[in-house]
């Protein structure tokens, strides 16, 4: 089943879930928790199901969520310094979490489903009316490498805690948190050298190679026609 989802997914345009990206990313920090957590929970099946493919996969996942409770936990912590009621600490920091990790999701499974030139086509379509062909596919190829690098940053990571943890088991805290950043800080920029060499080789700089060439579909349609009623049941009823 995740394998069928998953592959529906990346079968659908880069223009619509460019597009529903752009819609759910701020509404996740304005519809109400009930609807986060349904969000949360939809999108904890996609990236799951996306990820199923990938070596790391399950390993990116469990760092993202590292991620999170790193942030909620240095809230935690000064809001009790601060003398705030405990309660109000734990409803606050839960929705933090809670909407904060629904938005990574969201992140993660859009990189995971779409390739980065897809989505760049995508943003060359849309702005081209705009600003122009010749500034259009500089921002598409900016925001290629972007979406890129969120994947690859957090499968370094991913590598390098698994690396630091056969080569030095009894590490300690203190030590990881010294090395850990260098060695990923290091390993990201030989990544970036190569980055650029890969985009040179496949000849991704210039305005040819980002001309948008996209095949809409019926599943497309009924999928803008749901994201249609969903927001405006959401809204005005």
């Amino acid at each position: 089943m995740t394998q069928r989802a998953a592959t529906y997914i990346r079968g659908l345009d880069p223009r619509l879930k460019m597009g529903m990206a752009l819609i759910l990313g701020p509404s996740l920090w304005l519809i109400n928790i009930p609807m986060v957590t349904v969000c949360a929970a939809v999108l904890l099946f996609i990236l799951v199901a996306l990820s199923s493919s990938q070596p790391l996969g399950a390993k990116v996942i469990r760092s993202l969520f590292l991620f999170v409770l790193f942030w909620v936990g240095i809230k935690i912590a000064l809001e009790a310094l601060s003398g705030i009621p405990l309660d109000l600490i734990v409803v606050d920091s839960g929705a933090l979490a809670l909407r904060l990790a629904a938005l990574l999701m969201l992140g993660l499974s859009l990189a995971l489903s779409t390739s980065a030139r897809s989505l760049g086509l995508a943003v060359s379509w849309a702005i081209r009316p705009f600003v122009g062909a010749e500034r259009a596919w500089k921002v598409a190829l900016s925001l290629a490498l972007m979406i890129h690098f969120l994947p690859m940053c957090l499968g370094t990571m991913t590598q390098v805690n698994e690396t630091l943890t056969r080569r030095c088991p009894r590490c300690g805290f203190r030590q990881r948190m010294v090395i850990l950043p260098q060695a990923v800080i290091r390993n990201l920029g030989q990544k970036t050298w190569s980055q650029t060499l890969a985009v040179a080789g496949r000849g991704l700089e210039s305005g040819d190679a980002w001309k948008p060439d996209f095949a809409w579909t019926v599943h497309d349609s009924l999928w803008v026609l749901f994201i249609v009623v969903c927001v405006a049941g959401y809204y005005f009823i």
